[in-house]
């Protein structure tokens, strides 16, 4: 009886969500927005397509697109197809665009000739004409469920939210005006917005099915309080990027956290308030003046790690020798870090990316279970460079990155152009898929 019992309560322990290589044919660019926000840009190169890693309910950007990786999806290969207002996955309409002139609603008028069963997304920019909310209305009552990636005010949505009640709203600009709207959003499990109103000094409106916050291009004069999350405990993912300062405090009510991604300008206060938050599976603490050792970290559940240009060998070294759990680990411009032997001793060591400098290639190459491996594109430009890594590791899936540039100014530029912007600017070849 005790041994049933016994596993009996094994069995209700929840097991970590599990790690998946992720291949894109037909897109030019690849950036896991939950793991490695504007870090690192996957890309394919003559030969293989994009490849990079994540696991069930990650947010990425592709080209001008969002994608969310979820239980829809049974494989890990992904073709992307585009035309001028339809972006297909795997042959079927993914993410449709509404542009601000009135020429695709002929394609509109024909809803019921096209399959919509794995639609996710809508993408409008402020303005679009009110004429394609009939069709809008007709799609659905077809998909309510839809998401919405939308280029300008929260406020501008207004008519949208009206018709769907989305699980995804992405690229947004939020004011304390818009939380009687937010409130009403029973269906909202992911939400990505920009914040540059300063007089936000209320907590969040309760979202119950909420389980990750992406906010994006917070200004240095935005203040969030440390009630901000009050109202939404159960956040399980929380990704910052701000161009000031970034108090971790911020996350206190939070107990169920398991990935943090924050991306800073110029610092972060209470980094040891991290320790409390014993649930965190991924950790990523990144700027390009942020300075601090990541010794004082001791999180038990750590399984993805990201390591910034100004850690030395010396902290890299040790923090692999308290976290010996380790799954993934990411190195972000540092040449600091010249010996990579330490990576030998992580039994469970899955996947590992290098972003712009390769410093120990000869111990990379003895990694035998790895199963994904991103070097610099640069590097992987070299013939004889990709020839002796696939030689020395036969298991493991090669892919090429290209980084960003976490300048604040640059990167302030870069998050609302391309994140939000570019899926409007880009010019198609292809006409309207039949």
């Amino acid at each position: 009886m005790l041994l049933v019992l016994i596993l009996f309560l094994n069995s209700c322990k929840s097991k970590p969500e599990s790690y998946s290589v992720l291949e894109f044919t037909g897109a030019e660019g690849i950036n896991n927005l939950s793991k490695s926000y504007l870090l690192i840009l996957n890309e394919p190169d003559s030969i293989s397509p994009a490849v990079t890693m994540g696991s069930k309910g990650d947010l990425f950007w592709c080209d001008e697109y969002l994608f969310e990786y979820n239980d829809s999806f049974s494989q890990n290969r992904f073709k992307f197809e585009y035309t001028d207002t339809v972006m297909y996955v795997n042959d079927k309409i993914y993410s449709i665009g509404i542009p601000i002139k009135n020429d695709t609603i002929p394609w509109f008028k024909d809803l019921k000739d096209y399959d919509f069963s794995e639609l996710q997304f809508i993408n409008v920019q402020s303005g679009f004409p009110d004429s394609y909310l009939p069709y809008l209305a007709a799609l659905a009552e077809i998909k309510p469920d839809a998401s919405i990636f939308l280029q300008g005010d929260f406020s501008d949505m207004a008519e949208l939210l009206k018709i769907f009640n989305p699980r995804i709203i992405a690229g947004a600009n939020l004011i304390s005006s818009d939380y009687n709207q937010l409130s009403r959003l029973t269906n909202l499990e992911i939400l990505m917005i920009t914040l540059n109103d300063s007089v936000i000094t209320g907590p969040l409106p309760p979202m119950p099915e909420l389980k990750q916050l992406l906010l994006t291009e917070i200004d240095d004069d935005v203040v969030l309080t440390d009630n901000f999350l009050i109202n939404n405990k159960q956040i399980e993912r929380v990704i910052i990027q701000t161009s000031g300062i970034l108090d971790i405090s911020i996350l206190n009510p939070l107990d169920n956290l398991k990935a943090l991604v924050i991306n800073v300008s110029e610092g972060v206060r209470n980094l040891d308030l991290l320790n409390s938050h014993s649930k965190l599976e991924v950790l990523s603490v990144t700027g390009d003046e942020l300075i601090y050792d990541p010794g004082f970290i001791k999180l038990p559940a750590l399984r993805w790690m990201t390591f910034t240009s100004e850690v030395t060998q010396e902290e890299f070294n040790s923090f692999i020798e308290t976290h010996p759990d380790l799954e993934v680990i990411e190195l972000i411009k540092n040449d600091t870090i010249r010996s990579l032997q330490a990576l030998s001793k992580l039994r469970k060591l899955y996947g590992l990316s290098i972003n712009d400098t390769v410093t120990d290639i000869s111990a990379v190459k003895t990694l035998s279970n790895l199963k994904y491996l991103s070097l610099p594109q640069d590097f992987l430009a070299d013939p004889v460079n990709k020839a002796e890594i696939k030689r020395s590791l036969p298991g493991t899936l090669v892919g090429a990155n290209e980084g960003f540039c976490l300048g604040s100014g640059w990167l302030l530029l870069l998050v609302p152009l391309v994140v939000i912007l570019r899926f409007c600017g880009r010019k198609l070849q292809n006409g309207i898929k039949s």
